[in-house]
């Protein structure tokens, strides 16, 4: 029955509308034990006997349920020590093909420093799936707190999608003697009304493809 409660398993734990990455550190007989919770950096305290929502990722889709907190365990292998979950839902994973589709797009960058001003970068994709995208650039991305994309559609009666970035990764690779950068990024949170536009996109574009023979 708790078969996808795996020890290394990643999970997301949701508690009074805060959002935590974390792992099960070990799986014991009558208690899970995960890694401390951590929000900037600080420790988040959840006092014992509190509720939290628990997402148990696994390839095939995520298994959400609900677990109490049992206490800290500051023993030789320290954590944070929860109930087995209960009231289990599963939500299977939906698999997209990135597409090399450009489309027009913004990237809005909110630095770590308060100070600093936002900066707007005018891209367009390399490729894109219903979960994230890539685009090419000149130069690295800097540090930033958070990063917000900006998706116009072909149509242009239809209003730009505006959903927030995670980074993943911005590799370099030499075109024509030069220096440039792969940036990849995944949608966090994209409602699937969003989601459906992007989607459309692709099939479009894939559409036209075969009618090309291609």
């Amino acid at each position: 029955m708790f078969g996808f409660i795996k020890e290394l398993g990643k999970i997301d734990v949701e508690c009074n509308d805060n959002k935590f990455r974390s792992y099960v550190k070990s799986v014991e007989s009558d208690y899970i034990l995960i890694d401390f919770l951590f929000n900037k950096g600080s420790e988040y305290n959840i006092p014992a006997e509190n509720w939290i929502t628990v997402n148990f990722k696994e390839k095939a889709g995520i298994y959400s349920g609900n677990c109490q907190i049992l206490g800290r365990d500051n023993s030789k292998l320290p954590g944070l020590k929860i109930s087995y979950p209960t009231d289990i839902k599963f939500v299977q994973q939906r698999e997209y093909v990135r597409v090399p589709l450009k489309l027009k797009a913004e990237i809005v960058v909110f630095p770590e420093i308060e100070d600093e001003e936002i900066k707007v970068q005018e891209i367009n994709t390399l490729d894109i799936s219903g979960s994230g995208f890539c685009f090419i650039s000149e130069k690295p991305l800097e540090k930033h707190s958070k990063i917000i994309g900006v998706i116009y559609l072909t149509n242009p009666a239809e209003k730009p999608i505006e959903i927030s970035l995670k980074h993943v990764y911005s590799r370099t690779f030499f075109a024509n003697g030069k220096e440039m950068y792969k940036n990849a990024f995944t949608f966090n949170e994209l409602e699937e009304k969003l989601q459906d536009k992007i989607l459309k996109e692709i099939f479009l574009y894939e559409l036209e493809l075969r009618k090309k023979g291609i």
